[in-house]
């Protein structure tokens, strides 16, 4: 079986870490495509994926009153 048209091979992004900077997240660490980052009491673990960062999941420090 012969194709109609050639399939379209786009190579892999690597993270773009000045994204969440420029969003006002400090950088904690990275492994792969995931990021942790934190914003002001927030942490937050980001996943790089089709070429922009997706939220996976999050905490917020918060001060028992």
């Amino acid at each position: 079986m012969t194709p109609l048209s050639p399939l379209a091979v786009v190579p892999p992004t690597r993270p773009n870490f000045e994204l969440l900077r420029c969003a006002g997240w400090a950088i904690s660490s990275f492994t792969g495509s995931y990021c942790v980052a934190w914003r002001g009491r927030d942490e937050v673990v980001f996943e790089w994926r089709e070429g922009e960062w997706h939220r996976v999941g999050a905490r917020a420090c918060g001060v028992a009153a």
